[in-house]
């Protein structure tokens, strides 16, 4: 035993021995490598990390001129097209529009819009179609649907809105009949199972829990219930007291019942980006030929009037912070073009954002609201423009939440800034900027496929037709002081809407309003 031990520490001092003259080498390669280096990086002119790793000479060259002694292979160049893509339209028989615009893309983008949405009832319906999008139809299960759309590779999504709503599916150009083909099914064949129902109508309730604990979204419910009487009023996420009173059978037959009705001719559009119009078209006169024709009579007692009223809600908090919008009315809507051209300026000019950002390059730090109200209110945790246009009307204003502080005093600044645009209190070099901002925000959103698409959808829907980028780029070009002061002055010649989730006086709505 003693001999074995003896022979295993042996052992261990030989191997201990190894190790260390191990890294003794190292550390002495290490240190002739640098050496070397050094004297190497002194005689050549070139860096230490050079050296070691055997790179070339540092390249002097500016970017801006071609490297010397060097061959580069000619490509042939791919000629830019002779005009911007244009929007085809045709109309088929029963009203519904084909909207398309062709591009060199490998993608595509299938939108189908539907003129309703919250104006149009107050029962939750709206929620529950979006909630139900892409579900079983009278000739696919939600499960076959499902692997459908993975086997194409698509993507899809829904959307429901005050006004209008949304279905669309994203692929390759190659699937655009295909992917038609399960859009098309799906919006317009819909079952509403009573089961799919059920299901959907309890994800809906959990939807309103979580509303209550959403100080942004809670806001955007106060200040339309405020602002408006009529349709534009009612709620768009479904209220506990209407739908949470409806059994799954009554709710799948209101629900069929309401697509039978809302879901007609001139009442929807296609719209597709990035592919022919003339491969389109023949297709989806084929998948909608059944779709019914609007009923003229039907379509207007669907549809709630809204009238603009103005007024005030305040809700307890919901969070250790204040939460506020101020706004106004915005009088014609995206039917008043020139308006809606002077609101897009009057959104870049204000712009706003989060305080976290707001000394950091981009970020907005020009705007008005950045740097005459975030950068010199440290309690104030946001600030930024508010708007929710509409076909006919809007509102125009500005939104906050801050924690502490002089609400009062914060509600007067707002209200300065605003008098200051409406006097014309702002440089040419505020207007300039502001419109720059504009004209790149709006390319900048066209490069999307899936916005180039909603945009066709939803012009057409409402004008008929989609107006040329270069148009509406030349019109906000145009915008002058007079344009934007004007537009400022017709807002505050309205009665003022305040939502405020907090601590706010109830005197905060006439304050305002003896303001202007």
């Amino acid at each position: 035993f003693l001999a074995m031990a003896t022979l295993g520490y042996g052992s261990m001092r030989a191997a201990l021995g190894k190790v260390a003259l191990l890294q003794q080498c190292r550390r002495t390669f290490a240190s002739d490598a640098i050496a070397n280096a050094q004297a190497a990086a002194k005689s050549s002119g070139g860096g230490l990390f050079e050296s070691l790793l055997g790179g070339a000479p540092r390249i002097t060259v500016p970017l801006t001129q071609a490297l010397p002694e060097l061959e580069v292979a000619t490509v042939a160049g791919v000629s830019a097209p002779a005009a911007p893509a244009k929007t085809e339209v045709t109309t088929m028989s029963n009203g519904l529009k084909i909207a398309t615009e062709a591009t060199h893309s490998t993608t595509a983008s299938i939108g189908l819009y539907v003129e309703c949405g919250s104006v149009n009832e107050r029962s939750g319906l709206t929620h529950m179609l979006d909630k139900l999008a892409f579900t079983t139809t009278a000739n696919r299960s939600t499960f076959r649907i499902t692997r459908e759309i993975e086997g194409l590779g698509a993507t899809v999504g829904s959307g429901a809105g005050r006004e209008q709503i949304i279905y669309a599916i994203d692929g390759v150009r190659t699937t655009v009949p295909e992917m038609m083909e399960v859009l098309v099914d799906s919006v317009v064949n819909p079952v509403f199972h009573p089961w799919e129902v059920k299901e959907k109508q309890r994800a809906a309730m959990k939807d309103i829990k979580e509303l209550r604990e959403n100080p942004q979204a809670l806001l955007e419910e106060a200040v339309h219930a405020a602002g408006f009487a009529g349709g534009l009023s009612n709620p768009l996420v479904a209220q506990p007291q209407t739908l949470g009173t409806l059994s799954a059978d009554e709710l799948s037959e209101t629900l069929r019942n309401y697509v039978k009705y809302a879901y007609t001719g001139s009442n929807m559009v296609l719209a597709v980006s990035g592919a022919a119009h003339s491969e389109v078209v023949p297709l989806a006169e084929q998948l909608l030929a059944g779709v019914p024709k609007t009923d003229p009579e039907v379509t207007k007692k669907l549809r709630q009037e809204s009238t603009y009223t103005g007024g005030q809600i305040l809700l307890p908090p919901v969070d250790d912070m204040n939460h506020m919008v101020m706004a106004f009315e915005f009088e014609g809507g995206y039917k008043n073009l020139k308006g809606s051209t002077v609101m897009q300026v009057l959104l870049s000019m204000l712009g706003g954002g989060g305080s976290f950002s707001a000394g950091g390059p981009g970020k907005g730090m020009h705007s008005r609201l950045y740097a005459n109200i975030l950068n010199n209110y440290n309690w104030v945790a946001n600030c930024s423009y508010f708007s929710s246009i509409y076909n006919e009307t809007g509102l125009v204003g500005v939104s906050t939440s801050f924690a502490g502080g002089d609400s009062k005093g914060l509600v007067d600044a707002l209200c300065g800034e605003l008098e200051a645009i409406a006097n014309g209190k702002f440089t040419d070099e505020e207007l300039e900027r502001a419109k720059s901002a504009s004209i790149s925000q709006v390319l900048y959103n066209l490069e999307s496929k899936a916005i180039i698409c909603e945009d066709i959808g939803r012009q057409v829907l409402l004008y008929g037709k989609r107006f040329p980028v270069t148009e509406y780029l030349a019109d906000l070009q145009k915008v002058s002081k007079k344009d934007l002061a004007d537009g400022v002055k017709a807002l505050l010649k309205s009665k003022p809407t305040f939502a405020g989730i907090g601590g706010f006086s109830d005197s905060t709505l006439s304050t305002i309003a003896k303001r202007f």
